[in-house]
């Protein structure tokens, strides 16, 4: 796991979400700096419950529009 991985995952579990959306996160955000770094920022700014976790991932994951 790389340092920004093991960032998110321990903000993640320290904010208390479920391991399956840690996991998620993990998987999903893991090859992607930026997405990591913005994950990491959504968190510690916003606060926010599993599901608009997850609704953020949806929103970062979604290729740009040509």
């Amino acid at each position: 796991m790389t340092p920004k991985q093991q960032a998110l995952y321990a903000l993640m579990e320290n904010a208390g979400y479920s391991i399956g959306c840690i996991h998620t996160a993990i998987a999903l955000l893991g090859q992607s700096r930026e997405a990591l770094d913005d994950m990491i920022i959504y968190i510690e700014d916003h606060q926010p419950t599993e599901r608009e976790v997850i609704e953020h991932i949806a929103d970062i994951s979604r290729p740009a529009p040509l």
